[in-house]
């Protein structure tokens, strides 16, 4: 991050949440529900009245939310309505409720203090999360805590739905209910101090095309209401109080920006298909199963990773029964029918939240997680194998291993599947036997070994997640080291090529899935080295598949054939940024509007 020291022209890096440039005056916005409260003590008929209170609160809470929900759908179709779908689902957790509730009668405290407390503790355990789409879940926690508590502080609801002029909202934080609440007529884009790529502020602004930068720490501090300002969500950089000049500068190239766009905006509904008759399947990651309904709005080809272990969090110690898994999977099946979903067994422990009679350990990463923890705790793994099971006899699932290091995990792992479909057949319980299982390839044993893995499993499964991670040994959450997190780094593409002609010559099925995928300019090159499916965020569906329209193969794996030859990640990138545009022009004219 940089900014000047002058009062004038101060400018400041941050993340480059949403493309575009938005030119306007700044609306600062203080963090909405920081109201001050106070801890109370309460006698036990106080403590019935909290309850009341408190129960009062979450209703008003949850019409709050399916209004703007309403809203919120009216103006994006319904794409992102899931957004708010995780706010009511956390509004009507009764184990959230509950937990609130016995903090008032057991500690006799106020209704304030007990949703303090107890946001703090789910909202704790999510930022301890490494994953970033999962650690970005506790902003989602502290919205709706916020709005619990300005509703029971009795204070007026903050009414952004009728600007009388064009602002770019400034602020510390910028919850999802709130973009929600927006007036977007009049908002030209957003600019926070908070804040990562993966958080639904920023799915949301992307989604409506409203300019974004995020994680920006300071510009709060600098910014006053009524600054003139530029926001360059294209690049992550914001300017303060710029000069007349650089104004006119940027509006020059929002303009061309738009243009591009406009471009590249046809076909977004159409197959990824190669300028050469290449088909290239795009699957969807999932959390939460409302999410399966925008699937078709995306043109997801099913769901290549459903991750699971969503059902856990807010949840623990207590853990989902059989009956409540098997309705969600089985909507699953129901919802993507012959395309199918893979549904990743959970992933817990490690640097996820991990279950109860299991210490803390002291280099979660390298520990006791995922398919490890799943092994060791072994009736809840068959709890969701059989939830599975039952569940697809009504669909195309399957299964994922996730963490594989060793061929005995796997075998271990469909020894317990088959004890499950016999213990089903025996009971006379309806399932589906032909359930393929897969493995990801996430560690660096894992993918020298996939010659072995590739004979043992159904198909493999590429995490580009943890695979760079453990490839480069960088912990991306670690801010110290994140530059250190290279994609196109040449360990990595030659690591994929090589998966490639593994997979190839076993005749298995290969997959990928990651935030590499979602990636315009990172879908090519993994295109590039011989990937036919990619699973993604299905918000970023539409533009990978321009990208993907635009290029034509039979030109492209020659350039990648020559990127796995480079020595460092400058090399690959230069020779992508060189070619690419004599190759693919309307390849390089979308990256033009993306950056």
């Amino acid at each position: 991050m940089e900014s000047s020291n002058n009062s004038r022209d101060v400018r400041i890096k941050g993340l480059a949440a949403s493309p575009g440039i938005a030119v306007g005056r700044v609306l600062r916005l203080d963090e909405r529900g920081r109201h001050q409260f106070y801890y109370m003590e309460v006698s036990a008929q106080q403590a019935r009245a909290e309850v009341k209170r408190l129960r009062e609160a979450f209703a008003e809470a949850r019409a709050q939310v399916k209004e703007i929900r309403s809203k919120l759908k009216g103006e994006l179709g319904g794409q992102h309505e899931y957004i708010l779908d995780a706010h009511l689902l956390m509004l009507e957790d009764k184990h959230l409720i509950g937990e609130a509730e016995r903090e008032i009668r057991t500690l006799r405290i106020n209704a304030e203090w007990a949703v303090r407390n107890v946001a703090d503790r789910v909202a704790g355990a999510y930022r301890h999360i490494r994953d970033p789409y999962l650690r970005e879940r506790a902003s989602d926690i502290e919205d709706i805590a916020t709005r619990l508590l300005t509703t029971l502080s009795g204070h007026a609801r903050l009414n952004m739905s009728t600007l009388d002029r064009d602002v770019v909202i400034v602020a510390e934080t910028l919850w999802p209910s709130t973009i929600g609440e927006l007036d977007l007529n009049h908002v030209l884009g957003f600019a926070t101090d908070t804040g990562g790529l993966t958080s639904h502020s920023a799915i949301i602004a992307r989604a409506v095309g409203l300019p974004a930068v995020v994680g920006l720490r300071e510009v709060t501090r600098n910014a006053q209401t009524g600054d003139a300002i530029i926001v360059d969500g294209t690049a992550g950089e914001v300017l303060l109080r710029p000069a007349k000049q650089g104004i006119r500068s940027y509006i020059e190239k929002r303009e061309r920006d738009r243009a591009r766009r406009l471009e590249t905006s046809d076909g977004s509904t159409e197959p990824a298909v190669t300028i050469d008759d290449v088909r290239i399947k795009l699957r969807a990651n999932v959390e939460l199963p409302t999410e399966v309904e925008s699937l078709s709005l995306f043109g997801a080809e099913g769901i290549g990773l459903y991750r699971s272990e969503f059902l856990f969090l807010n949840r623990l110690p207590e853990l989902p029964a059989e009956e409540e898994q098997y309705d969600v999977y089985r909507r699953l099946a129901e919802a993507t029918g012959d395309d199918g979903a893979s549904i990743r067994v959970f992933d817990l422990g490690g640097d996820k939240l991990t279950l109860e009679g299991f210490e803390d350990e002291v280099n979660p990463a390298l520990g006791l997680r995922a398919i490890r923890l799943s092994l060791k705790a072994r009736e809840i793994f068959q709890t969701q194998v059989r939830a599975i099971l039952r569940a697809n006899s009504t669909g195309h699932l399957r299964i994922v291993l996730p963490l594989i290091s060793t061929l005995g995990e796997v075998r271990e792992a469909k020894q317990i599947i088959d004890e499950v479909k016999e213990e089903l057949a025996s009971s006379g319980v309806t399932y589906n036997p032909n359930l393929p299982v897969g493995v990801m390839i996430e560690v660096p044993a894992a993918a020298l070994m996939a010659d072995k893995f590739a004979r043992e499993a159904d198909f493999l499964s590429v995490g580009t997640n943890d695979l760079i991670q453990y490839l480069l040994a960088v912990d991306r959450a670690n801010e110290n080291v994140a530059y250190l997190y290279q994609p196109l780094h040449p360990a990595v593409l030659r690591t994929i090529a090589h998966l490639v002609r593994v997979a190839q010559k076993a005749q298995a099925p290969l997959e990928l899935c990651g935030e590499m995928a979602a990636s315009p300019i990172q879908a090519v090159a993994l295109v590039g080295l011989g990937i036919r499916t990619l699973s993604l965020a299905p918000t970023s569906i539409p533009l990978v598949r321009n990208a993907i329209r635009s290029i034509d193969l039979s030109r492209l794996r020659p350039l990648l054939s020559e990127a796995v030859k480079l020595a460092t990640t400058a090399e690959v990138e230069a020779l992508l940024g060189k070619h690419l545009p004599r190759q693919a022009p309307q390849f390089f004219a979308a990256l033009s509007s993306l950056g």
